[in-house]
Formats: structure tokens, sequence, C-alpha cells
């Protein structure tokens, strides 16, 4: 019996004879389509590869087609097909035409020993290794498809950072090798990483203002380019057996909670404690108030999509060249708006963002450099269906991206294994118990995140008055119930309460940790002042430290009278000096806001600033301003706020901003995104100290940023973070408006460099 009639009665085989699958072409089909397909036509003056037909004239093509089989003479038509489609070749297009026809005849590297016999002397050569028309030749890049290997390049003023992704299972995969081209097309000896489970590297060699083209070929064992196992290596789907897919499938009384319709609690008066068109009842509970529960997002397939057939490991080419880093084209993370950005960049490849879009957690996870941000159904991944204000982390020891957000009156943490493409059906929800008489009892307002030992994370949460860390392993198991890291005194005259907006740093492999935060100060006059503050512990075990106020300056009382609020902090992993920045209003009549960094003295275990450590080194003129020397701030006030603090492996600190000139008219501010450079060796301009900017900012957009207009110190609106190479990542959301008052725009990625 045939294959087919195994499936089928013979009375059934007329109607549906091709149920179990497309049957396989014959001979002839694949020689007409071979007679059609002439090389000659295609290449143009681009190549020496001879006219003809790609596999012989008809009679050779016909005796040798009868001995292959029906997957071989598949994939025979399959590259003619690939062929056919291929452009003419110019002398502008040489590079990716030869890339483009590579991949065509890479495809047949999966064809039988027996069809390959049948057509020897005849096929093209599989391994790509032949004379393209371009000098020293070899494996050509593959630009525009057909190949099963992504590489990204970027470079600073010494180094070239590279990272790749397999677009499909690289079982075959014994060693990477990069290879650099020169203008003139000559080949540099290939750099070679021979652990092929590796997926960056780093030349940190090189010289100021080299170019180079690179490239990068999987071998096999045999040293030939390896191909790819299509479907392999795909990240964790959802729960097979979900019970809803949004709001409008559970009752308005249940929220659709990881695919189950649960009832969310809620603080009754609490802010977005309730999923979008939800509201918190007086028994504390979420109940759906809008009958369409707003847009349902797509969230996209969250994957990379590739052929169905092996393709080659070879990649793209990428071009860099070391120079002083500069920011990276603005590229828009879909088409919906969106807003509370949270950026957790992995390599000079692969980089998540998290979003609040539509009211629902969205991810988006991009393995080329956010270039394919852009398209929702590529890069976007449902975190999950409740919850706000999101934070996430990547421990590169597990290879594991975090996120913690509030859902109703607890935090929740999720994972995701395959750099945020998906989130599996897991999760742990942390909710304080309800009081013993029935009352809803405490509930946690805020989360951050960080990596931690053994491949886990820590993470810090404001639950009513305190500040709790908790460790967490990357089994998503919580290692204990949470170790206090502030405590609220009563707020009496000297004391500190209140903790708010906690940001935390760590160095896991020396156990450091540091929070800092804002809290409420009782001042002797009875009046109250808002205060930045930090704890820190610096082993695995013991108690943090009483809080530090940032503002130390060594006069009594150790603090600002100014206004201050939402701080940031960061580690350099070089020194193991913390550093930490905030936002404050300068004294005066005109309420400047400006960003103001802290340092770590580690003789004193204190926090120290100055007037020199503003980002605005204000003059009696009220307007000059170092950092900031570009024509839209001459003579003109401007404001600083939401600074991020970022620090990468090899000590270089950078912070960034949302700065802008004040317009006329009562127009506002217009605010663009900003980074600068800090060094604990740079001289300050105020006198003989150490540790200061190096000047100049540079503006990393030209998108208008939001600008969140309040009557106090404005909140943190961006989001900012360094991979494990070379670069920093951020993330901001447009304003629209006169002055970029309204929130309502699609939010912004930007990459330095």
């Amino acid at each position: 019996m045939t294959t087919l009639s195994r499936c089928f009665t013979p009375a059934l085989l007329a109607v549906i004879g091709a149920a179990c699958g497309p049957a396989a072409p014959t001979s002839a089909q694949v020689c007409d389509k071979n007679a059609q397909v002439d090389q000659s036509a295609k290449v143009g003056d681009c190549t020496r590869i001879p006219p003809g037909n790609l596999f012989g004239e008809r009679a050779t093509c016909a005796a040798a087609a009868e001995k292959c089989s029906g997957a071989d003479r598949t994939l025979l038509l399959d590259v003619l097909t690939c062929a056919e489609k291929l452009p003419v070749c110019s002398e502008a297009s040489k590079e990716a035409w030869v890339g483009a026809r590579t991949g065509c005849v890479m495809r047949l590297s999966s064809i039988s020993a027996a069809c390959r016999d049948a057509y020897a002397g005849v096929l093209p050569d599989p391994s790509g290794i032949f004379d393209a028309g371009v000098p020293d030749a070899g494996p050509q890049p593959i630009n525009d498809g057909g190949n099963a290997l992504s590489l990204v390049v970027v470079a600073d003023e010494g180094a070239f950072a590279f990272a790749w992704a397999p677009l499909q299972g690289a079982n075959d995969v014994v060693k990477w090798a990069l290879i650099g081209i020169s203008d003139a097309g000559l080949r540099d000896d290939p750099f070679f990483v021979t652990m092929a489970s590796r997926r960056d590297f780093i030349l940190s060699d090189a010289g100021p203002n080299e170019y180079r083209r690179w490239m990068m070929v999987g071998e096999a064992i045999d040293g030939r380019p390896a191909f790819g196992t299509p479907d392999a290596g795909r990240g964790g789907g959802t729960d097979a057996g979900a019970m809803c897919m949004g709001p409008l499938d559970c009752p308005t009384d249940r929220v659709c909670d990881l695919a189950q319709c649960k009832v969310q609690t809620c603080q009754p008066g609490g802010a977005l404690t309730c999923p979008n068109a939800y509201q918190c009842f007086p028994n504390g509970t979420c109940n759906r108030t809008a009958f369409d529960a707003g847009m349902v997002f797509d969230a996209g397939s969250g994957m990379m999509m590739t052929a169905a057939i092996p393709l080659p490991f070879i990649s793209n080419d990428s071009i860099a060249l070391t120079r002083a880093p500069t920011p990276s084209p603005e590229v828009y993370l879909g088409g919906f708006p969106g807003r509370r950005p949270d950026i957790a960049p992995i390599d000079s490849a692969r980089t998540f963002v998290a979003l609040e879009q539509e009211g629902q957690l969205i991810g988006h996870a991009s393995f080329r450099r956010g270039r394919d941000f852009l398209d929702d159904s590529i890069t976007s991944s449902s975190i999950d269906t409740v919850g706000a204000r999101a934070r996430v982390a990547y421990n590169h020891e597990s290879k594991t991206l975090y996120a913690c957000y509030i859902v109703g009156r607890g935090v929740r943490v999720r994972r995701s294994l395959d750099d945020g493409r998906t989130w599996g059906d897991t999760a742990v929800t942390i909710e304080p118990p309800p009081l013993d008489d029935g009352g809803l009892g405490s509930a946690i307002s805020e989360c951050d995140i960080a990596a931690w030992r053994l491949g886990g994370a820590i993470m810090v949460t404001v639950e009513d008055s305190n500040l709790v860390t908790r460790n967490i392993t990357p089994g998503l198991d919580v290692e204990d119930a949470g170790q206090l890291a502030f405590a609220s005194s009563a707020p009496d005259a000297g004391n500190v309460y209140s903790p708010l907006r906690p940001s935390i740093a760590t160095l896991p492999d020396d156990s450091l940790v540091h929070v800092v935060f804002t809290a409420t100060r009782s001042l002797s006059s009875g009046l109250t002042d808002a205060e930045t503050y930090g704890v820190y512990r610096d082993g695995m075990v013991g108690t943090f430290s009483q809080p530090l106020a940032l503002t130390f300056t060594g006069v009594p009382p150790f603090g600002n009278p100014t206004p201050q609020d939402h701080a940031t902090v960061a580690i350099d992993p070089k020194t193991k000096r913390p550093i930490a920045a905030y936002t404050s209003l300068i004294p005066g009549a005109d309420a400047i806001s400006s960003v103001q960094v802290a340092l770590w003295n580690a003789s004193q275990r204190i926090w120290v600033t100055g007037a020199d450590l503003t980002v605005f080194q204000v003059a009696t003129d009220g307007v000059t301003r170092l950092l900031f020397p570009f024509p839209e701030f001459q003579g003109k006030q401007a404001d600083a706020f939401s600074p991020v603090l970022a620090a990468l492996p090899n000590g270089k600190i950078w912070l960034s901003m949302v700065v802008g000139p004040r317009q006329g008219g009562g127009a506002g501010n217009d605010f663009r995104f900003w980074a600068v450079p800090f060094d604990f060796e740079e001289p300050s301009p105020a006198g003989n100290v150490r540790g200061w900017f190096k000047r100049p900012a540079r503006k990393l957009s030209d998108v208008r940023a939001w600008d969140p207009r309040s009557g106090g110190v404005r909140p943190t609106v961006t989001s900012f973070s360094a991979d494990s190479q070379i670069s920093f990542s951020g993330a901001f959301t447009e304003g629209f408006g006169t002055g970029g008052e309204i929130e309502g725009g699609r939010s912004v990625y930007v990459t330095l460099p």
C-alpha cells in the first residue's frame, strides 16, 4: 500500500486524495521550472557564474531527477523558485544580490546523497564558496533573508561588540567565525568563538576610527557552514487550558488573570489597583464597569518567524566604526500608545521593553537592536492581562528575564526564558493577608527588581509604611517571607516615614544591595519635608543600614529644605562604588527643576553631594549651563527631571534625564531625552575635587517627550539601562499638545551607541 492509501479508503481517494499532505513534484515539473530559470538573465555584470539553467539542460535534469526522492524534488523546486525571484543584479546591489543567491543555493545542502550524485558536476556548490565576482571570495553575507543567523555589531571608542541571534535551532554549530571585511573587500583572519552556546563577544583592543564590515558564519564540524533546524529552540507558550483570553470572557465581578476568571481584590481609593475598564467597589473587589472593556490589544506571536526548511548559519553584514558613542535613530515601539516604559537590554542585539498598552502589560522583545520594534506582530507578547507599573530585570547567569508589577493589593513576579518573547504559564503572587476582623489590611503599592545571586532576582516593595526585600529563585520560588529594609518611625520631629518609589541596584557577586527612595521627614518646626534616602546591605546576611539622606552636605540638619523626589541608583562594577541621583527644585522664585547627583563615601558610609553636582551649573545670571551649550538653551531657563542612572560592566556610567528650555507665553517646556557621562575621576569645575560629568550632554532623540506637569516634582517617565557589552538603551513616551503635556503618543526606543 502507498502512504496515501493507508490514510484513506480507495473510495475516498478521488475526493480527498491530498489530505495527507501535498504531493511531491514530478521530475517533469522540476525540469520544466529549471528550463524557465536562466541564471545569466539575473547576474548582469556582478559575477562570473556560468550562463544557463541551474540544474543543466533538460535531458540532464530529467535523467537526474528520476533518481531523486520526492523530498529531494520538493527541495529542488524550492531552490528554483527562490532563484526565479532574484532581481537583476546591479553594481550597487552586488553584495545583497550575492547574499540572496547564496541563500537560495544553500538550501541544496539538505539534499540526499543519491540525488547529489545524480546531479554530479551540475548542482551549484551548496557551501556557497564560489567566485562571486568580489575580492577574496568566500561565504558571502546574506542580507535579505534565507539565512538562520542575525548579527548586530556596534562600536565605541576602542571596542567592537558583537551579538547574534540564531533564527533556527543551532544543533550542528561547533564554533562561530567572525569575519572582518575592509573597504577593498579583503578579509581579516576570522575570530573564532568556540563555545557554541555563546551569543555575544567583545573585541576590546580595536583602535580609534577603525572601520569594518563584519559577517559571521556558524561552522559545522567539517568547517563548512552549518544548517539550522526549523522550529527548534523556541520558548514556552501559554496555558493550554485557558479559560479566558480577555475581560469579556469573564463575569463582571471577575478579571481575566493568567487565563483564569478570578476575583481580584483592591484597595478602595487606591490608584490603579484594578485593570482598565474596572473600578474598585467598596467591598474591596474589582468590577467591570465598561461594556467593551477597552480595546483588546493584539500582542502578536512574540516569536521569530523562520522558514520551514534548514537555512545556513551565514549572517547579514553589519558595519561599525570605532568612535565616541552617538545615539541611534529613534524607533517607535509598535503602533499603539504606550506608557510607563521599563527596559532590560541584554546585549547589543537583544533588548526587552515593558509597557502599559490598552490597559494591559505588553512586552516588546527585539533581537535586532530595536529595528524590529515597529511591527507589533513580531516583537510583542502579553506579560499579563492585569497589573500596572511593571519593572523588569535580566539575570545573565540563568538567562532569565524577570518582571514585577502591582496586581490588586499585591505584587506579582513572572519570568521569561526566551528573552521576553513568551512568558509561560507560571507566576508568583504575593498579597498581604486580610485582617482577622475581615478588613482589607495592608497593601503592596510599588516594586522594583534587580538581578541577584544563583540566577535569581531580588525585589523591593512598598508595603504600607515599610520597604521589604524578597529573594526570587529562577523557578519563581520566594526564598523567605521578606527582609525589612526600612521601617517608618512615628511622625515626630526628626523621624522619617512613609517610603515611596524605591529603586534598587545590586552587585550579585559581591552580595551588595543599595535601595534609594523618597520619604517624609518631620522637622522641629512642626512642618514636614520630602527627602530622598538610601539604605544598603553588603552581605548575604545581616540587616539593612539606617536610612541615609542623599542630600548630606556636612551641614546640619543634613538635608535640603527644597522638595526632592524620584531617586535612582546604580553601582559601578569596577570600583564597587554606588552613585545616586534625584529630582529637586532649585530655591528661588522661578522654581527650576533640576537633577542632582549624590556620591557614596565608602570610608564614612554616607551619601554626599554638592552644589556642583546639579546638571545645571547655574551662574548669577540664572541661565548659564555648562552641560548644555546648545542653541536652544542660550539665554533661556530650563528644567530637568526623570533621572535614571546606568552602569556598564566596563565601569562607564551615564545619567539620562528629560531636559527642555522654557517656552514663552505660558506654553511650558520643550522637553527632550538627554544623557551625560559621569566619571568618578573627572575634575569638578567647583574646585579641587573629583567626580563630575564628562560634558557635553547628548540629546538622545528629537522626539518631544511627555511633560507630566504637576504642582511639585515631576515624576520619572523614562527608562534607561546598560546591557552586558558596551551599550545603553532608553525608552520614553512621546508628548502631544503645545508643550508635550498630553500623554497619548507611542513610546520611543533609542540606543547609545
